[in-house]
Parts: C-alpha cells; sequence; structure tokens
C-alpha cells in the first residue's frame, strides 16, 4: 500500500499560523486538492521550510474541499504543537541545570585587586599607599565531597526529564492517532447516515404509493415518515461530528480550524498482530516503563539524601598550606587549602605592585583545622527525616510496579477483546454481503424490487463501517498496549495500510 504524497505548492498561510511547519502542512493541505495528480506519488516531496508572511493570506476558495491529510503529515505537524514544545523546553531546562551543576564543581578562576592608603602618626606621618593583585583557582577533587551532591542530582533529575520526554511525545502522538482515526470513522458515518437518509426517503416515497393503493394503514406509513426523520437528524448529527472530530484534529496539529475544509484520510489502520505472551509483556515493562524508572531515580535522590546528612553530622576537616612572604601585610605569598568534607580544593597568589620598605622573609606554613558540632546540631533529626523519605520512596518504587503491572494486564485484556470483536463485525459483513447476493438474485428473477437491493446494500455499508471501526478500535488497543509494555515503536504507527 502506498501512501498519499502532497506536492510542493505556494502556501495560503493565514496571518496567525504559529510555526514553519503547521504552516507548511497548512499549505500542502490546500495545495493538494488542486494538484490531485501528485496525490500518486509514493512518497512525500520535502518541501522547504515555509514562513508566515506578515499580510494576511486570502481565505481558500470553496473547490478546496478535499485535501489530502496523511498520518506521517501529522507527525511531523505534532512536532510543532505546544505540548511537544513544553516537553522539549523542560528538557532543556533540566540539561541547562546540569551544566551550572558541572561548572560549579568544575575549575573557577579569579582575579582581583585590593588598594588602601594610610597614614601614621596620624599628626605628623606621611601617607603610604599600597597595592595587591590577588588571584584564585578552586575545583571539588574529593568523589565523596558534598560539593558533588548538586552534580548527581542534577544528572538523576535530566535522566528523570528524557523520561518525561518519551513520554510526553508518545502520549501527543498516540492522542493524534486517535483523534485521526475518530475523524475517518466520522467521515465514514456520515457517508453511511447519508446512505440510510436516502433509503428512508425511497422507503416513505413506496409508502405512500402503498398507502393511496390501500395496502397500507396511516399508522405504518407515519412509521416510514418518522423513519425518515430520524435518518435525516442522524445525517446532520453525523455532519456536525465529523466536522469537529477534524477541527479538533486540525487544532491538535496547530492549524487554523476556520479552514473550510473536508479531509480526505488516506492512512488506515490494519489488523495487529495477537499480543505477545503476557509475560513478557510484564517483564518488558517492569524494566522499561518510565514510571518504575522515575521512581528509581527518585529512590536514588532520597538515599543520597540520607548520605548527605550522614556526612553533615561528621567532623569538619581541612588542610591548609602558605609560602611567601607572611611576616608582614603586602608581601608576596601563595597559599593552598583542602576541605576533605566538601572536597574542595582552592589555591590563592597575592602580588603587591609595590614591594615593602622592609625586606619581609621567606616563611611557610602548614595548618589541619577540624570542626564538631556539640550543641546545637540537627543533624539526628535530618537522618531520621532522610530516612524516613527514603523509605517512603521505597514504597512508591513497590506501588509503581503494581500498578504497570495491572495496567500492562488491563491492556492486553483490552487488545485482545477487540481482536475478537473484529471477527464478530466481520462475520457480520459476511452475511450482509450474502444477503446482498441473494437480493440481486431475486431482483434480476423478477421476484424483488431494486428497493430491496438498496436496503441489502445500506445493510453492508453499515457492515462495512462496523469493520472498520472494530480494526480500528483493535489497531489502537494494541499501540496502548505496546506503550503499557515499554515497546511502542512511533515510527511504524499507520506506516501499513494506507490507499494506493
Amino acid at each position: 500500500m502506498r501512501l498519499n504524497a502532497l506536492p510542493r505548492t505556494s502556501p495560503l498561510v493565514r496571518s496567525r499560523t504559529a510555526n514553519p511547519n503547521a504552516a507548511l502542512l497548512c499549505a500542502s493541505l490546500l495545495g493538494s486538492a488542486l494538484f490531485g495528480s501528485a496525490l500518486a506519488q509514493t512518497a512525500p516531496l520535502a518541501a522547504p521550510p515555509v514562513t508566515a508572511t506578515p499580510a494576511a493570506a486570502p481565505a481558500p476558495p470553496a473547490a478546496l474541499v478535499n485535501p489530502v491529510l496523511s498520518f506521517d503529515q501529522v507527525q511531523q505537524a505534532i512536532k510543532t504543537s505546544p505540548g511537544w514544545r513544553s516537553a522539549e523546553e523542560n528538557y532543556r531546562a533540566a540539561q541547562y541545570n546540569l551544566d551550572a551543576a558541572r561548572a560549579r564543581t568544575g575549575l573557577s578562576l579569579s582575579v582581583g585587586a585590593s588598594a588602601m592608603a594610610g597614614k601614621t602618626p596620624l599628626d605628623g606621618g606621611d601617607y603610604k599607599a599600597a597595592a595587591t593583585l590577588t588571584g584564585q583557582v578552586g575545583a571539588a577533587v574529593l568523589p565523596w565531597g558534598s560539593a558533588f551532591d548538586p552534580l548527581h542530582a542534577a544528572e538523576r533529575a535530566l535522566s528523570r526529564a528524557a523520561l518525561d520526554l518519551q513520554e510526553s511525545r508518545q502520549t501527543l502522538l498516540l492522542t493524534a492517532l486517535q483523534n485521526y482515526l475518530a475523524a475517518q470513522s466520522a467521515a465514514a458515518q456520515e457517508t453511511l447516515t447519508a446512505a440510510q437518509a436516502a433509503l428512508a426517503a425511497k422507503q416513505l416515497d413506496a409508502a405512500q404509493v402503498q398507502r393511496q393503493n390501500n395496502l397500507l394503514s396511516l399508522e405504518g406509513l407515519l412509521d416510514r415518515q418518522g423513519n425518515l426523520e430520524n435518518a435525516q437528524a442522524s445525517a446532520i448529527a453525523a455532519q456536525a461530528n465529523r466536522e469537529i472530530t477534524q477541527r479538533q484534529l486540525l487544532s491538535d496539529l496547530g492549524l487554523d480550524v476556520g479552514l473550510n475544509l473536508k479531509l480526505v484520510l488516506p492512512s488506515l489502520a490494519a489488523l495487529p498482530d495477537a499480543p505477545a505472551p503476557v509475560e513478557d509483556l510484564l517483564a518488558q515493562a517492569l524494566q522499561g516503563r518510565s514510571e518504575i524508572q522515575k521512581a528509581a531515580s527518585q529512590l536514588e535522590d532520597a538515599r543520597a539524601a540520607v548520605v548527605s546528612a550522614q556526612r553533615d553530622r561528621l567532623p569538619g576537616l581541612s588542610a591548609n598550606v602558605n609560602y611567601g612572604e607572611l611576616g608582614g601585610t603586602g608581601g608576596r605569598s601563595v597559599s593552598g587549602s583542602l576541605d576533605f568534607k566538601t572536597g574542595v580544593t582552592g589555591a590563592q597568589i597575592s602580588f603587591p605592585l609595590k614591594g615593602s620598605e622592609t625586606p619581609l622573609p621567606t616563611s611557610l606554613s602548614l595548618g589541619l583545622n577540624g570542626s564538631f558540632n556539640v550543641l546545637g546540631s540537627a543533624a539526628s533529626a535530618a537522618i531520621a527525616s532522610a530516612q524516613s523519605s527514603q523509605r517512603s520512596a521505597e514504597l512508591a518504587l513497590q506501588s509503581a510496579r503494581t500498578s504497570v503491572e495491572l495496567d500492562v494486564r488491563r491492556k492486553d485484556n483490552d487488545a485482545l477483546s477487540t481482536r475478537r470483536l473484529v471477527e464478530v463485525q466481520q462475520t457480520a459483513l459476511t452475511r450482509a454481503q450474502t444477503a446482498l447476493a441473494s437480493a440481486r438474485a431475486r431482483l434480476d428473477a423478477g421476484l424483488g424490487t431494486a428497493l430491496d437491493v438498496q436496503v441489502a446494500d445500506v445493510a453492508v455499508q453499515n457492515a462495512q463501517t462496523n469493520v472498520d471501526q472494530a480494526v480500528s478500535n483493535a489497531y489502537l488497543a494494541k499501540l496502548q498496549l505496546d506503550k503499557a509494555a515499554a515497546r511502542l515503536n512511533a515510527a511504524l504507527i499507520l506506516t501499513a495500510g494506507a490507499k494506493p
């Protein structure tokens, strides 16, 4: 089966079209009705990016009533929807946070300057000025230090953002698919109700003839009239439903819902294969579902918080070394330090622009500092709180596993049930086709009427609509199962079954 392709056209884009891809799809929809011969191509043409012009575009002419919209084009347009872009922005924000955390734990360098002037003694001394340049460098070097905690937390947050991004994209695609199939079903229902209304009108005409020949009671005639009114009302409702579903689909794609278009949706759902054994689906879901992975990541956050709280209760310990002219102020010096608790090391250099009038000796000093909270520490309470949060995260992970298992079993049952309903509707279609063949045979033999054939033909049309709807439901249920089992391949959605 082949997908209908849209030709390159000069787009008629409304000025309020928000993005190039949506404008391109809108232009393709309008242009496809003008260039119907291009629909025989087997692959869409790569159209260049299109931007909306400031001037208001003219409204599409009334002749543009049958633009073709394949699901491949829906997938391209959905990538410009607000929900898709919002998920990408959330992921990008997590990336920025990780970059910032890496910068804070990486090498840092700063320079400074200081100046001072003084007069000693104040009554008869001379003013003396001094200026000093300083430079500082620092980095987190000990992997167990608390300085790395924000970096590890940002990495886990990025992994969760990636899972949210994947989940949002799959949800948006399945929602678009559901709306696409709903629009198909609404169009088929509109055609069916129109045929039923036409049949009811002919049945009423036949009933009026029978009434004139005293072959039908007034009650029977009124029944036929009521049937026609009901059929006409159903046809009007079906037309309105078709317009609403198509507008919903266009709205999801960011297109102008005011366009007076009647879409042709060629990408058809095919009867899916039978689901894999439920135990295999469960094993894959427990490994790949985003809910479980995010719960596991949050458990890692809780464990890291416990480690951090326990570390805070340990004594603080730091070492430092100083070398240079340390006997007075304003001398050249180099110093370094290492904090064993935070894991941060640093070095500083001090260089006066003017040397001291009195020579200063070169010295070296080593230092080791330690501190321990004796009173007023909330470390025990912080540890208890972190451990409580860890236990809560463990329960949340167990709950996520249970919910995923139930969801997979429920979706598996839905997929099997919808496949069985397809078989039921196919049997009904076979019966309707057999009845139509019999009605035509009776007509050829002079034993039936053309109205009998039309009744059977509408019954076949109704049965075929039910089969198509059942296939769409089974296809959508299978994709929902694939998503629940973490095995959904978005690239394969509606790639088979397109009209040639």
